[in-house]
């Protein structure tokens, strides 16, 4: 993966935008991670990837 900076808005757009191509199949998938996305970003999570969820409550 190139060093390209992604932002939970950027990765939003573009999800949102693969749901036109989605199969039906995966719809449901794709819907969650778009849901999980939002969650994280509404919590201030700005980097996931890099993120210390050890200490976060379910």
């Amino acid at each position: 993966m190139e060093n390209v900076e992604i932002t939970n808005e950027k990765a939003l757009k573009a999800l949102e935008q693969m749901k036109t191509y989605c199969s039906a199949t995966n719809l449901d998938e794709l819907n969650y991670v778009i849901k999980v996305i939002k969650r994280l970003k509404d919590a201030g999570v700005t980097d996931p990837l890099k993120a210390d969820f050890s200490a976060a409550k379910n």
